[in-house]
């Protein structure tokens, strides 16, 4: 019997040791349920923050783009304001000497501005030769006074930002002789 009395309290014991060890493993899962729950939750606040940060990013980008040539329109509404002054002027005035001088005054004002921005015209002469870098050709004609691949006139000025070409020079070039 004492046999059967120590059997029992060791059976006793073995379930005791195997409850804490239950309660222990599940405290372990708990406290990794408990974790994952946790970067989960960090996951979801980042996430977030994210996509706040990206949609906040990309309205400033937007704005930059809607409002990037405020500074020079503000700049250029003298210009605009100068040539409406000079027009009414006009209107009432027979002096032609008097408004050509006005314009040629604005067209300075303008180019200064342009200038002040960083926008410079491309020189382009005639009989230089023709660069693609800078230049577009609209025609190709015979001359005798240009050797082919040389342009023989100007028809639109381009311009520069920096050096960066933003509009090319439109051109006429020569064909050769027509012989």
């Amino acid at each position: 019997m004492n046999e059967d009395l120590d059997m029992s309290a060791s059976d006793e014991q073995n379930k005791g040791e195997s409850a804490e060890n239950s309660g222990t493993e599940l405290s372990a899962l708990e406290s990794i349920l408990l974790e994952r729950d946790d970067f989960r939750d960090q996951l979801l606040r980042k996430s977030a923050e994210f996509e706040n940060y990206r949609k906040r990013t990309m309205k400033e980008k937007q704005d930059l783009i809607d409002f990037a040539n405020e500074h020079l329109i503000l700049k250029m509404l003298p210009v605009v304001d100068d040539l409406h002054v000079a027009l009414e002027a006009a209107k009432q005035s027979i002096d032609p000497d008097g408004f050509l001088k006005g314009v040629e005054m604005i067209y300075a004002k303008a180019i200064k501005i342009f200038e002040e921005a960083g926008v410079s015209p491309i020189v382009t002469s005639p009989g230089e030769p023709f660069n693609v870098e800078v230049h577009e050709a609209l025609a190709h004609m015979p001359s005798n006074d240009a050797p082919e691949g040389h342009i023989l006139q100007e028809i639109q000025r381009g311009y520069t930002l920096r050096e960066k070409v933003i509009r090319h020079t439109k051109v006429v070039t020569s064909a050769g002789s027509p012989d």
